[in-house]
């Protein structure tokens, strides 16, 4: 039993999850037509969950009610001549009988509100009635050969999966390793990677630092949107678990590695994280002194590029006053340049 999600919003995306993961019911989750088509021709699915409104291709935005029917056409061009039920999620039936009928013409099983309500028809229980007509259906008979229905030979029993107990998750030149098992290439990953940068830094508690989707959005910039963002830290986790269970023989979920609710985005506190390009490694102090709180903001400025004071003092957890004197101080050393206006302008390294 396995769900595909096609949704291109954020905390619509944890919602069903977070209901899918409760039920203990696989599920991959795509943004746009491009990546669903993909997933549609490698995987099998006993549901779709279709957001009518999505768009076509990874991180180029401009959804639309038709990309959605034209994935719904594909869903039974791909999965013929046994398409899975698809459910359109959808704030559009409002349009009327038409659109309805068009949708149920071209293969939809049925529909779900949007925004999802407890009252009136729940999610859980359209779920549930999937789960519940799959396993009423009786599993189709296939010829068993002679040699099939001799009996199996004695194996040993499989050893039960234990725990994660801690790793060090590493950043090389070319890969992504996971107790020394590589995750991804990083030729392939640059938005991951760039994503695992932002998240690798510690506030001054010595805390893993917290990022919400749309504030790693913004960190990472160009056209990488929030769902974007949140489609690679899918994969990510994706990746993550699937090294743990075949690799290091480990069940693991997408919690982790990579925590997420709350504040946002962040480390696990059972994980460690090195960045292998970098020549010095950067550790938090236990007490923090003026001159590495420097170092710091020298850190922060190198990873992002440019930042505001008040991002800053956020990232640092201490005063606005406090950054902008350390702020002052690196300048007139010849460290960093302030650019823009003076409300609005960021701080940079020299020579960036």
């Amino acid at each position: 039993m396995k769900f595909l999600i096609v949704e291109d919003d954020l905390s619509v995306v944890e919602y069903i999850v977070d209901i899918l993961d409760s039920m203990d019911i696989e599920h991959d989750a795509v943004t746009n037509v491009e990546d669903a088509k993909k997933q549609l021709a490698s995987t099998s699915y006993s549901c779709v969950l279709l957001d009518l409104c999505i768009p076509a291709k990874p991180g180029r935005g401009g959804a639309s009610e038709d990309f959605g029917v034209i994935l719904l056409k594909e869903i039974q061009r791909i999965k013929k001549p046994c398409p899975p039920p698809v459910y359109i999620m959808t704030a559009m039936l409002a349009k009327g009988l038409d659109m309805a009928t068009k949708l149920l013409r071209l293969g939809a099983k049925d529909f779900i509100s949007k925004p999802f309500s407890d009252n009136g028809r729940k999610l859980t229980k359209i779920i549930e009635g999937v789960l519940s007509t799959s396993n009423a259906e009786p599993e189709p008979r296939t010829h068993v050969s002679k040699v099939a229905e001799s009996p199996a030979p004695y194996t040993e029993p499989a050893s039960v999966p234990g725990e994660f107990a801690g790793g060090e998750l590493v950043i090389e030149k070319d890969r992504i390793t996971l107790c020394g098992h590589t995750v991804l290439y990083t030729a392939r990953s640059k938005r991951i990677v760039r994503i695992l940068e932002v998240l690798n830094q510690r506030t001054r508690v010595g805390a893993w630092v917290a990022k919400s989707g749309p504030e790693l959005a913004s960190e990472l910039g160009g056209s990488a949107g929030e769902a974007a963002v949140v489609s690679a830290i899918y994969n990510f986790r994706k990746a993550l678990t699937d090294v743990l269970r075949t690799q290091v023989g480990i069940e693991a979920d997408n919690q982790t590695i990579v925590c997420s609710g709350g504040t946002g985005y962040r480390f696990s506190d059972s994980v460690t994280v090195r960045d292998a390009r970098n020549a010095v490694p950067v550790v938090a102090p236990e007490v923090e002194t003026p001159a590495s709180r420097r170092e710091l903001i020298l850190t922060l400025l190198r990873q992002s590029g440019k930042m505001r004071s008040t991002n800053i003092a956020s990232e640092l957890g201490c005063s606005l006053k406090t950054v902008k004197r350390e702020l002052d101080t690196l300048r007139l050393a010849g460290h960093i340049e302030f650019v823009g206006p003076s409300k609005t302008g960021t701080y940079r390294l020299v020579g960036a």
